[in-house]
């Protein structure tokens, strides 16, 4: 629609030329057909922001929708599919009551010891994200050559 908009403009400055119009009324003709070309983009900006909002809110509906499962509870997955809802997949708690901990890291041995948590220490290669501090450059240095993920401890 907006281009049917510029294109009418567009044969209407065209057919003034041809006609023999004069050259100050060309100035106008061209001040409208950059009005013209401005209002066309400014629709078709409008119009593509209406669409994104309106992506955005359908997928904030289907989330606030969406009921919570474990990847574990099938019951819970099957009652939301026949409920016609959207299933949300989330990792269950972890049950285990031990920690890995390498043997230098007082940190964690002091938060298992606080929660009554076993303690497996063992090599750094053998875990599975390392816990730095932000200033430790060669603790995140050793996570990043080893591939490992990092937990920010302080």
């Amino acid at each position: 629609m907006t281009f049917r908009l510029a294109s009418e403009a567009v044969c209407f400055v065209l057919a003034a030329v041809l006609c023999g119009a004069m050259p100050a009324a060309a100035g106008v003709f061209d001040d409208v057909v950059d009005r013209a070309v401005d209002s066309t983009q400014r629709k078709a900006t409008d119009k593509v922001n209406q669409t994104v909002d309106q992506t955005i809110d359908k997928g904030i509906s289907k989330t606030e929708e969406a009921i919570l499962c474990a990847a574990t509870d099938a019951k819970c997955i099957d009652d939301a599919e026949k409920q016609g809802k959207p299933v949300s997949v989330v990792e269950p708690a972890p049950t285990t009551d031990s920690v890995k901990c390498v043997a230098t890291d007082t940190a964690c041995l002091q938060q298992a010891k606080a929660n009554g948590m076993k303690v497996e220490v063992v090599d750094e290669a053998e875990l599975d994200s390392l816990r730095c501090k932000v200033s430790d450059s060669a603790c995140l240095q050793r996570a990043k050559s080893l591939g490992k993920k990092v937990e920010i401890i302080d």
